[in-house]
């Protein structure tokens, strides 16, 4: 009997430690800015067990309704209610592993044909992408090399594009054409955000001079902040000046508290959603 005590006692007391711990995240991200939601993240398949990432996948992207894991698995998801099965998560029956994506529309599967994004509308989501497509050229172009894992649309009027490649490197891609009957030419390549600058770079969002610009190595999060806030803030003509820096918070929690992180969206490995202000 007094072992039974001193065990339940020992475990209340780690339950206790750990989710104090867990409050203190929370705080210091409400701290740097961060909203805290009222919803909770539940999803064993993504979500570890214990305190550090041991979990076999975790989520790449997600656009809040369908996540790409690390694995190139598919997730459909409900941050809100929870699913039937009491969870904010159900795997999508996908047999293809998704390896490269476009912003969220187009995926690049394993066997090297493209498909539609779940949440398309103007295509039945998940069918392949044939050569009918007009925009096929274009995403054999910039999804088909080998060597690209994801594609942000900048300006598609200009012809601009931010292309993560295996090197670590965001580059620009200049795509341009004589006419609609003309294939699609890359013009010009040029790094943007380079590995040398910010280490080996594994993801990134390009939304301007806004906070849902970010750059993610494997250990450290760099996101677009104001250097001049307090002057441009106070005086009409003074021009707000951006510059990605290192993220002390997100940075320090990064690796075994910070399940994923997004242009709009946070979510704890201890299950607390969090929303972004850009």
């Amino acid at each position: 009997m007094k072992k039974k005590i001193i065990l339940l006692l020992g475990i209340g007391i780690t339950t206790l430690l750990l989710t104090g711990c867990d409050g203190n995240v929370t705080r210091d991200l409400r701290h740097a800015g961060f909203n805290l939601s009222t919803n909770e993240f539940i999803c064993k398949a993504l979500t570890p067990a214990s305190e550090k990432i041991t979990s076999a996948d975790s989520i790449r992207y997600t656009n809040g309704t369908y996540a790409i894991t690390k694995n190139g698995k598919l997730y459909e998801l409900s941050l809100s209610q929870p699913y039937s099965n009491n969870e904010n998560c159900k795997k999508i029956d996908f047999p293809v592993k998704v390896i490269a994506y476009m912003d969220e529309a187009v995926l690049k599967g394993e066997d090297n044909k493209f498909y539609y994004a779940p949440g398309t509308t103007e295509a039945p989501e998940l069918t392949e992408i044939t050569t009918n497509d007009s925009k096929y050229q274009l995403y054999s172009l910039l999804l088909g090399q080998t060597t690209t894992k994801k594609v942000i649309t900048v300006n598609a009027n200009d012809g601009i594009y931010y292309v993560l490649e295996e090197d670590g490197t965001v580059y620009q891609y200049t795509v341009t054409r004589q006419d609609y009957n003309s294939p699609y030419t890359i013009t010009a390549k040029t790094p943007v955000y380079n590995e040398k600058e910010y280490g080996k770079i594994i993801d990134f969002n390009y939304a301007g001079d806004s906070t849902a610009t970010y750059i993610k190595t494997e250990d450290t999060i760099y996101r677009m902040k104001i250097t001049n806030e307090e002057e441009c803030t106070s005086y009409a003509d003074i021009e707000c000046k951006y510059k990605l820096q290192k993220d002390e918070t997100l940075t320090t929690y990064y690796k075994d508290k910070i399940l994923y992180y997004g242009p709009t969206l946070l979510i704890t490995t201890y299950g607390k959603e969090f929303t972004i202000n850009p």
